[in-house]
Formats: structure tokens, C-alpha cells, sequence
């Protein structure tokens, strides 16, 4: 449950101080109408509409449109009444009746003036606001468009009515989270203002404020904070800070500092804006008692809290009455106060009341209803009174089963509080049919929906029904001992699930360029120009950049152009992520050998509050009858701490590990050794959580006095789904060691970070590490020339040309960012250089609104890592600045690559996202098309990386596969410098 925040978007209608019992008697009101004149009855009737006296004003305006029907029949008079008596029942939440009304007007228009008519368009914004508060997105869109294009014909674009229904477009696409369609038109409903109006009018004001809004949802705190704070200037000056439209100004401003932890100057502006709303007993005022109870509660100040939304509770029950849906939602806002505190006497009632509100004034079949339902479930719920919150859960569920359908989202809620439910009953069958109900219902959603979405529009959208597959894992790791077919169940859901988004930009990308649609092509390789030139921008110093160049329109002109190519055609049919089975991923495992799927997982209690942290290893091998193997490795939070820091400082300090070994993988090892006495002769690894940072094979088992690598042969995989993927594609394993001939390869090192050659240092045996924030924020630093990497370069170099390999070297000042982006998919790409990884901002060193806009730049892991490359110490005007972000990386051309090699440092880390793997460089390159990777999990010596990789190439060349000639070239390594620090930096993954 949430709070109710009120974000003020446009002029809303006045609220009259009159109070509820003031009101006429309903019955005794019916009979003084009988005299009054259609103008009378209209005028009147919308009065009290605009003053939210619903039930007065039905009467007047049902009377309205009598009236006019049997003086004049259906003219534009009744066509005014039946739009005004539509907006009146839409109001009321009956869209039933508002929707019958409203259609009559648009058709009574449309036969009396045609569709080329300011009232039609009118007609058609009225319906399509019904249409948005229904949720009917699709009609709603198509109505405002309509309008839309009504008013360019009429009056050409540069009109304040066409600017009008591009606001009400950009506020539709805004409610569905389609931030970057809203914006276009919110800019150019501000521009068109801006000419014809000037920027000293209450409506482009209002247009900053609705900008703003966009911008503050989409996480630019700065661009809404100039915007909502330039809104407020204007209203100040045009209209006085007593004025209502100024509170609004103060409200939305403190609503931003609010939501960035800013909670005193939240609190300072509410109070200001309070104290610009004439009088206390107006739905305004009670609008901002609620937003700072808002911020109250956010801060646990939760006496402060509930008197304010007390306040707000018997404002709105003076205005329209304690049963309005109005003063239903204050009663629910005060219950989630009283919930929060475990009062749930006081929560219970006011939960109560809210329901019985919604259910007198809007029935029992509609979702508002059932969402009280919900919410008075929850209580109960936690009341541990399941008996009174299935009676309510299940009631939402039948009412949205039949109102809004299987496939909707709220259906799945109601599915998922169910099954929570009775797993805490203990009634498990209930329990596991209503997970697949609501899995199913997502799954749909899933599959209905990525093929539409940017990649980055794929991760928001995942991270917001994440919680109901992890929840299932929660459910199937309790059920496991009683019913072990649940593990089937798991082990599909992680196939589906694990590395989705990854995956899924990878197929429309491949789908894309074996398209052979040239048109379609030619888009996407636009849409790669367009982020190279973005990214370039971005990272030209502020003081250089053009100032007429608008980043956030750019990077919102190539999230369209992304969702424009992944729509194109039906190519996305064959994009959605197919539902494969455990028994799929077993027919693909070779005799003796194992999958081990491993899963982070934050378990929760009967209250779905968080316990701990665990792994959930699902085991397959050739062998498994029935279903896969569940083991939970139960200490999963001190593996991510204490163990983890354990681990680390034994690799730095080159001290014997003791106990890593039984922390990591002994548990894995005795659940393989108790399904196989001979064990396996492969072990495909699909990590999750900490596993990304330790090397398996670095870990070291003092019963057998040996190390991980020397016991087993383990092949990192991003998922289980890559096995039988491969197969489908007919992808075979391509012997590159029998085949160079037929391949280029493209060696890089020994990068002039300096192209003027002074300032930079050359240093031996030093790591290949840097700190990569100081050249990221323009600091200046001396970035030390790596002598390793020219010896290592040039050694690889001559160990192909002896095998009349085609081979380029690239070194010193060749080095560079251009001739990377260049390469055209090289069987084999070698990198040695500094490689960088920056942290993200803590969330508690936020102190100021420039700093929440830093972190905010920095969400996107792919900036903060990167390979430095020449030039990158004093960038030349023009050209590249010699640092290759992941995320610059992920746009070479690297479809037909075996193998790229990262020789730098920390090249393998970046963000962990449980499910998704490693945002960074690792992810990038893989995302380019490279089908291997070997990159490094710390900072590494110069000299062992160097004999790493001469000795790998050695054995390649000499006819092992990747694998075997990476792991010979380990052990090798591993008899001149016997600790991991030396010898385990690096891992393989990918085919």
C-alpha cells in the first residue's frame, strides 16, 4: 500500500467552502426544477459541478438534458448537457452512465456540425479523460489524437487550443509510463505558448509545471527542479503568491525535495504553499495536508503524520461529506498511518468506512472497490486474521476476474495475496495454483509487451513485477520437502526469467540483421550513429558543448527510434522469450555432465518482510529422473559480507584461504557427490549475486591440499537457456585453432595516454588498475603507461605472424578509441590497457539537489566503466577523448567475434543485478556480439598478466580449444606464482 501524493497538473476546478449539511434536501431539491429554463438548469448544474457537489448537480443537469431534448430535440444544447452530465458521472467513478452520455454528445455533434468542429474535438478530449480514468489507454489515445489533429486543421499548430490537447496527449502517455512519447508534446505545447502567449502566462506556467512533473518521474531532478521553480517565479509575478496556482507551485517543488530525502525544504515549501490557499476548509488545503503527512511518514515522524491527515480527513468531511470516494481515500491514508504503527484497531475502522464509502458510492463492481478490499485484506493479513482477509481477497478477485479480466494486472495481484496467504495456511496446492495463475498472468504481460519496449523501458518495467517471481522462489523453497515436483516449476520459471532482458535485446538484434529488411537495417544503424554522437556529447566537458544542443531531447529522440525498430514489422514474433522446460536443458548435457542454476534470493517471513539473504542451487545432470535438485545455501548474507571480505583480502595479501572453499562450494560439492559417486567431467555454472565476484577456481580444498581448478571443470554460463539455444540455432563449437587461417585478429596495447608525451608515466610490474573517477570528472591525474602491455602485444603479435595469421597491431599512438570503433567484426580482439570501474554515489551523501542529480547520471553502470585508451589524458578537440565506456562499447561491431580478451584491470565487474548478471564492461562487449570473454575480477600484476596471456595464445595456437588453453595457461601460470592473486584474475565466459 501507498500513500495518496497530490501532484497538481493543470487548472483544476474552484471548491466551494460550503459544507455537505448545508445542502438542500435531494427530493426536496427535484421538485423546485420544474419551472426553470435550460440555461437555468445548465448554469446551475455546472456550478455545482465545478464546486463538487455531485449529487446536486446530476440532478440539475439530468434535468438540463430533458429539458432541452423536448424543446429542441437533440441539438448542440442537449449535446452541452449530455457532455456536462457525463463529466458528472465520471466524477462519481460511474463510467457506465458517463460513458453512455458522452458518446451521445460526440455523435450528436458529430450530425449536427461534422468532425472538423471545435465542439467535436471537444467531445472527443471529454471522452478520451473518461477513457484514461478507465484505464481504456488505447481509446483514450485515439480520441486525444483525433482532437489533436481536429485543432491543427483548423487552426494550425501554432494555436493555444492545439497546444491545449498536447498537453492532455503528453498527461495520457505520462499516466502510462511512456515518459519519452509525453515528452515531445509537452515541449511543443511549451514552445507554442512560449510564442504566442509569452513566457509571462499562466498557461506556459502551467506547462513548466507539467514538464516538470515528466522530468522529476523520470529521475532528471535538475530540469525539473529549474522548471518547477521557473512555473513558480511566473505565477509569483503574474498571478501573486496568494494565489492558488502559486500553492500548486510550492506543493509540486516540495513533492521533488521530498522524494529526494530533502525532507526540511519540503516541509518549509508545503507550509508556504499552505499558507497561499484562502482559507482552510477547501479541498486544496486538504490536498497539501496530505502531502506533508506525506513526508512526515517518509521520515517516521508518524504523530506528525496523523495529524495532519486528520486534518485533511475532516476538511474533506466538511466539503463533500463522509461519503464521498474523496474522503473515502482520507480514510484510508490515516489507516495506513495506524497500519504502519500496529494499530490496527484504529486501521481497521477507518478501512472499514473507506469500503463502505466506495461500495455506497460506486457498487460493488468496479476496482475501487476491490482495492479496499485489498487493503483492508492486507490488515487482516497481518492481523494474522486469514480467515477475514480470504473472505476480502477473494472478493477482489472475483470482482476483478469479472470486471476487468484473467489477464489484467490487478488480477494477478489479487492472485498473489491469495497464494501468500494460503502458504501461510499451510495449504499448499491452494497456495501453488493461484502462483501459476498470477506467473501465467505475467508471463503474458511479459510477452505482450518487451517486443514494444527500449531496453531500458525492458529493465523498468521488469524490476516492477519482479516481486512475483521472487516471491514464488520464496514459496517454492518451503514447499520443496513436501512436494518435490515444485522444483520443475522453479527451474522453468528461471528459464524464462534469468538474463530476460539481456536476452531479448540480443535475439531483435540478430532478428534485425538477418532481417534482410534494408530499410529496417538502415534504422538500426542510425540509431547506433545517433548514441555514438549522444555519448560523445555527454561526455564533452559542459563548458564545451554546444548550449543549444538539448541532451534530454536527443537521448529521448533515440529511446523512440529504439522502440520504433523493435516494433517494426512482425520481426518480433520472433523475439519473445520462449518457455522452455528443465527436461529441454537435460537433452542437451552430454553424458557426466551437470547444470548448477544458481539464484540470490531475499527471503521473506509469513508477512513477506525480509529475513536474510540465501542461494537456491537448482541441479540437473543426464542422469536426473523425476526433477531437478533444490539446495539452499541458508547463509547467503555473510557470504555477501564477512566471507566475501574474507575471500578478498586473502587474494590482496596472498594468505592461505581456509575456509572459502567450504563457504562457497563445499555445499554445491557434496549435493553433486551425493547424486554422482564418479562425479562429472563438466559443471556449467550459472551465477547469481556474489558468485560474479569470486573465482571458483581460486578457491582452494585443504582436505585434498588443491585448488577448485585443478579438481573441476566448470564453464561459466549467463543461463541454463544457453545450452539449448545453441542447439536450436545450430550453433557448433568453432575450433579456432584449425581455422585461423580463415580469421583476422586485432591486437591493442601500450596505449600514449599522452599524445604530446609529456606527463605520463612509464612504470614496471605495477597494476593495470586506475582511478577512473578522477578522469570522468575532469580532475587532472597521471595515468601511468603500462610497459607489460607492449611486451605482451608484440609477443602475441609474433606468435601469430610465425603462423602467417593475419594480424594488426595497434600501439602508442594508434591506440586509440577510432581504430576500435572501426574493427568489423574481428574473429579475435586482444586489449591491454588500464581498465576502470567507478562506484555509485551512496544514497546517503545526498544532501544537496546537484548531488541527487550527479547520482542520478550515474545510474547507468555503463558510464562508470571503461578501458582508457591514447589521447584519453588530453582529449584533442574533435576527436574521440580516448576512453571507451561500456556503454560505447556495446555499439561495436562484434556479431561474428569468437573472442575478445580484456587485459586490464577489474574489466569483469560493475553492477549486480540479481537475475541480469554484471552491468558493465562484461555485459557490453557480450551485448556487441563477442561470443567469449575473458576479462579479470581484481586488479592484476603486469607481469603474470602478461605471461597469462603469452602462454594462453601459446596453447591456442598449438591446438587446444579456448577453454583448455585457458586453463593450462592458469595452472602454468600458477607453478611460477602459486597464490590465486596471480593466477585467477581472470575468467572465461560465453561460449
Amino acid at each position: 500500500m501507498k500513500l495518496f501524493i497530490f501532484i497538481f497538473t493543470i487548472c483544476l476546478g474552484c471548491f466551494s467552502s460550503l459544507k455537505a449539511q448545508d445542502t438542500i434536501n435531494l427530493d426536496s431539491l427535484k421538485a423546485t426544477l420544474k419551472n426553470l429554463s435550460w440555461q437555468q438548469l445548465d448554469s446551475v448544474g455546472r456550478d455545482l459541478k465545478n464546486k463538487q457537489h455531485l449529487e446536486e448537480a446530476e440532478i440539475y443537469l439530468q434535468k438540463a438534458v430533458e429539458v432541452a431534448e423536448n424543446k429542441n430535440g437533440k441539438d448542440s444544447t442537449y449535446a452541452v448537457s449530455c457532455t456536462e452530465l457525463g463529466a458528472v458521472f465520471s466524477s462519481q467513478g460511474n463510467y457506465e452512465q458517463a460513458e453512455s452520455f458522452l458518446i451521445e454528445s460526440k455523435e450528436v455533434r458529430e450530425k449536427i456540425f461534422g468532425t472538423q468542429h471545435p465542439d467535436y474535438a471537444s467531445s472527443c478530449s471529454k471522452l478520451a479523460v473518461l477513457y484514461r480514468r478507465k484505464g481504456e489507454y488505447q481509446k483514450s489515445e485515439n480520441l486525444y489524437i483525433e482532437a489533436k489533429n481536429i485543432q491543427e486543421q483548423l487552426f494550425g499548430k501554432q494555436h493555444p487550443d492545439y497546444a491545449y490537447v498536447c498537453n492532455q496527449l503528453g498527461s495520457l502517455y505520462r499516466y502510462k509510463g511512456l515518459y519519452d512519447k509525453a515528452e515531445p508534446l509537452y515541449l511543443e505545447a511549451k514552445n507554442i505558448q512560449e510564442k504566442t502567449l509569452g513566457k509571462e502566462n499562466k498557461e506556459y506556467a502551467s506547462s513548466c509545471n507539467n514538464l516538470a512533473i515528466l522530468y522529476n518521474m523520470k529521475g532528471l531532478y535538475y530540469e525539473a527542479e529549474q522548471l518547477y521553480i521557473e512555473a513558480k517565479n511566473i505565477r509569483a509575478n503574474v498571478l501573486g503568491k496568494e494565489h492558488y496556482l502559486y500553492a500548486f507551485s510550492c506543493n509540486n517543488l516540495a513533492i521533488l525535495y521530498a522524494s529526494q530525502g530533502l525532507y526540511q525544504k519540503a516541509e518549509l515549501l508545503f507550509i508556504e504553499g499552505l499558507g497561499s490557499i484562502v482559507g482552510k476548509n477547501n479541498m486544496r488545503y486538504a490536498a497539501f495536508c496530505e502531502n506533508l503527512a506525506s513526508v512526515y511518514y517518509e521520515q517516521k515522524f508518524y504523530d506528525k503524520a496523523e495529524k495532519s491527515h486528520i486534518n485533511a480527513k475532516n476538511i474533506k468531511e466538511n466539503i463533500v461529506g463522509n461519503k464521498h470516494p474523496n474522503y473515502a481515500s482520507s480514510c484510508e491514508n490515516l489507516a495506513q498511518v495506524y497500519h504502519k504503527l500496529n494499530l490496527y484497531d484504529k486501521a481497521e475502522n477507518l478501512f472499514l468506512e473507506a469500503k463502505k464509502i466506495r461500495e455506497n458510492s460506486l457498487g460493488k463492481q468496479n476496482d475501487g472497490y476491490a482495492t479496499s478490499c485489498d487493503n483492508l485484506g492486507t490488515l487482516y493479513y497481518s492481523k494474522g486474521s486469514y480467515n477475514k482477509a480470504e473472505a476480502l481477497f477473494l472478493e477482489a478477485k472475483n470482482i476483478r476476474e469479472q470486471t476487468l479480466g484473467k489477464q489484467h494486472p490487478d488480477y494477478a495481484i489479487s492472485c498473489l495475496n491469495l497464494a501468500r496467504l494460503y502458504r501461510n495456511t499451510n495449504e499448499y496446492k491452494k497456495s501453488k495454483f493461484l502462483y501459476k495463475e498470477a506467473l501465467e498472468n505475467k508471463k503474458n504481460q511479459i510477452t505482450n509487451l518487451f517486443p514494444t519496449l527500449s531496453e531500458v523501458e525492458k529493465q523498468s518495467y521488469f524490476s516492477t513485477i519482479d516481486y512475483f517471481f521472487t516471491d514464488f522462489i520464496n514459496f517454492a523453497i518451503t514447499y520443496y520437502p513436501q512436494d518435490k515436483s515444485i522444483s520443475e516449476n522453479l527451474f522453468n520459471q528461471q528459464l524464462f526469467t534469468k538474463g530476460i532482458v539481456f536476452s531479448s535485446t540480443q535475439k531483435m538484434k540478430k532478428q534485425i540483421l538477418s532481417s534482410n529488411d534494408s530499410s529496417l537495417i538502415n534504422q538500426y544503424e542510425d540509431w547506433k550513429e545517433q548514441k555514438t554522437n549522444y555519448l560523445s556529447l555527454l561526455q564533452t566537458p559542459i563548458n564545451k558543448r554546444d548550449s543549444t544542443f538539448d541532451l534530454i531531447k536527443v537521448a529521448s529522440q533515440i529511446n523512440e527510434l529504439e522502440r520504433k525498430i523493435s516494433k517494426k514489422s512482425e520481426l518480433f514474433k520472433n523475439t519473445t522469450q520462449k518457455e522452455y522446460t528443465w527436461r529441454d536443458v537435460q537433452k542437451n548435457l552430454a553424458k557426466n555432465e551437470a547444470v548448477v542454476e544458481l539464484i540470490r534470493l531475499k527471503r521473506k517471513d509469513d508477512k513477506s518482510k525480509i529475513e536474510d539473504t540465501v542461494y537456491v542451487a537448482l541441479i540437473i545432470s543426464k542422469e536426473t529422473k523425476n526433477q531437478p535438485e533444490i539446495l539452499v545455501i541458508e547463509n547467503g548474507t555473510e557470504l555477501e559480507k564477512e566471507a566475501f571480505y574474507f575471500y578478498q583480502n586473502n587474494i590482496n595479501f596472498q594468505l592461505e584461504d581456509e575456509e572459502s572453499y567450504n563457504q562457497y562450494w563445499k555445499p554445491i560439492q557434496d549435493k553433486l557427490n551425493n547424486l554422482s559417486k564418479k562425479g562429472y567431467s563438466k559443471i556449467y555454472f550459472s551465477p547469481d549475486g556474489i558468485y560474479h565476484k569470486i573465482n571458483l577456481n581460486t578457491l582452494k580444498n585443504l582436505k585434498r591440499k588443491g585448488f577448485l581448478v585443478e579438481e573441476q571443470n566448470i564453464q561459466l554460463i549467463t543461463s541454463s537457456r544457453d545450452l539449448i539455444e545453441r542447439k536450436e540455432k545450430g550453433i557448433k563449437n568453432i575450433d579456432l585453432s584449425k581455422n585461423f587461417a580463415a580469421y583476422k585478429t586485432y591486437l591493442l596495447g601500450y596505449p600514449a595516454y599522452n599524445l604530446n608525451g609529456k606527463d605520463t608515466l612509464k612504470v614496471n610490474g605495477e597494476d593495470r588498475s586506475l582511478n577512473g573517477l578522477q578522469r570522468i570528472i575532469g580532475q587532472q591525474t597521471v595515468i601511468p603507461v603500462l610497459e607489460g602491455t607492449k611486451v605482451e602485444t608484440n609477443q602475441i603479435n609474433s606468435l601469430f605472424k610465425n603462423k602467417t595469421i593475419s594480424t594488426t597491431l595497434f600501439q602508442n599512438n594508434e591506440a586509440t578509441e577510432e581504430n576500435i570503433k572501426a574493427l568489423q567484426n574481428p574473429a579475435i580482439l586482444h586489449i591491454a590497457t588500464h581498465g576502470f570501474f567507478i562506484h555509485q554515489i551512496p544514497e546517503d551523501k545526498v544532501t544537496t539537489i546537484q548531488k541527487a542529480e550527479d547520482r542520478n547520471l550515474l545510474k547507468n553502470p555503463f558510464l562508470r566503466s571503461g578501458l582508457l585508451l591514447a589521447g584519453c589524458q588530453n582529449p584533442q578537440t574533435g576527436q574521440e577523448d580516448g576512453i571507451l565506456s561500456a556503454e560505447e562499447a556495446m555499439n561495436l561491431n562484434l556479431e561474428r567475434t569468437e573472442l575478445v580478451v580484456l587485459s586490464a584491470c577489474e574489466t569483469g565487474l560493475g553492477d549486480i543485478q540479481n537475475g541480469e548478471g554484471v552491468y558493465g564492461l562484461q555485459r557490453a562487449f557480450r551485448q556487441a556480439g563477442a561470443k567469449t570473454l575473458i576479462m579479470s575480477l581484481w586488479k592484476v600484476s603486469d607481469e603474470a598478466t602478461q605471461l597469462l596471456m603469452v602462454t594462453f595464445y601459446e596453447e591456442f595456437l598449438s591446438g587446444k580449444s579456448k577453454r583448455e588453453a585457458f586453463k593450462i595457461a592458469q595452472l602454468k601460470l600458477k607453478e611460477k606464482y602459486s597464490e590465486p592473486y596471480y593466477w585467477g584474475a581472470f575468467v572465461m565466459v560465453g561460449e
